[in-house]
């Protein structure tokens, strides 16, 4: 699977978000068409195995020019896990 897979379930709205992943884009005053648009546009920095699939880290920008840094599953429904700003700790 990978980024494409992603990217693809991504344009046509089938993802979802976990509620820490809105905690954390509400407090930074975030939009989900901007953590759609890293995963989108933006570049893998990295990639983790987990049990019930990869997770990768995506770093894009926001409307502003801001970097933002998106963690997203890759299963069978795309799962936001958290979306920050590079410069903060994970």
């Amino acid at each position: 699977m990978g980024r494409k897979n992603i990217a693809r379930k991504i344009e046509v709205g089938n993802y979802s978000f976990t509620s820490h992943a809105y905690d954390q884009m509400f407090k930074r005053e975030i939009y989900i068409k901007q953590v759609s648009d890293v995963i989108l546009n933006g570049r893998v920095i990295g990639k983790r195995s987990e049990k019930d699939g990869d997770a990768l880290v995506i770093i894009g920008e926001r409307f502003n020019g801001d970097p933002l840094k998106v963690v997203v599953k890759d299963c069978p429904i795309p799962k936001v896990i958290t979306v920050c700003y590079p410069y903060e700790e994970i």
